[in-house]
């Protein structure tokens, strides 16, 4: 089976330099530019797709269907893959953070990805729901060798590509995950663990397009 993983195109939440977790932002038309240039990279390299999975949320489903449409399909939703919840740092700037919740905007590089004490998502709960989609993909589409796409988030996917390729899952792995990156994993057995491997991790700007993003500590 292979997977592959694209984040959204900018959002107006990027674009604004916010927090945005569950909010819903919609793309700007940078990052609907961002999306048809990666559907066109996809298309010059003839990676095709058995089957297309997206976010809900509005800036992963609009880079879905553009992906999507420009194959004559449509995606379908997976309300998995949504953004984690930020909790009451949704919507902020780095400044309003550091102002509202100094606690977090001081946090070391391995204390991110928890939202809990600010009414979001924490980190097991996250891992909970990464582990229980790639084992349901697994079911689904290990036996036909399809190849999949998953639309959807910066932080999300994060967590979901490290569970696919590492063996303990750390709790920190530095990738960087611009608007409209595609990360395509190959997924083998390999000594009875069933792991992927990293066939391409494909940014924006390599497909001749710009990310636009000016906060990358601001996540997702």
């Amino acid at each position: 089976m292979d997977i592959l993983l694209v984040r959204h195109g900018e959002s107006e939440g990027n674009a604004q330099e916010r927090m945005q977790g569950r909010s819903d932002f919609p793309l700007t038309a940078r990052g609907r530019e961002q999306a048809q240039r990666l559907s066109a990279f996809l298309a010059v390299h003839r990676v095709v797709w058995e089957r297309l999975y997206a976010s809900p949320l509005s800036r992963a489903w609009a880079t879905a269907e553009v992906l999507a449409g420009d194959r004559g399909g449509t995606p379908h939703v997976e309300p998995a893959l949504r953004e984690i919840d930020a909790g009451d740092l949704e919507g902020l700037t780095f400044h309003d953070i550091s102002a509202r919740f100094p606690n977090y905007a001081a946090r070391k590089v391995n204390e991110l990805g928890d939202f809990a004490e600010f009414g979001g998502e924490g980190y097991e709960s996250v891992q909970t729901r990464a582990r229980e989609l790639c084992q349901r993909l697994e079911a689904e589409h290990r036996a036909s060798s399809d190849r999949i796409v998953l639309v959807g988030h910066g932080g999300f996917n994060y967590q979901l590509l490290k569970m696919l390729v590492c063996q303990p899952v750390p709790r920190v792995c530095i990738v960087r995950m611009g608007n409209c990156t595609a990360t395509l994993v190959r997924m083998h057995e390999r000594r009875g663990t069933y792991i992927g491997e990293v066939v391409f991790h494909m940014p924006v700007e390599l497909m001749g397009g710009t990310s636009g993003e000016g906060a990358a500590r601001i996540f997702r």
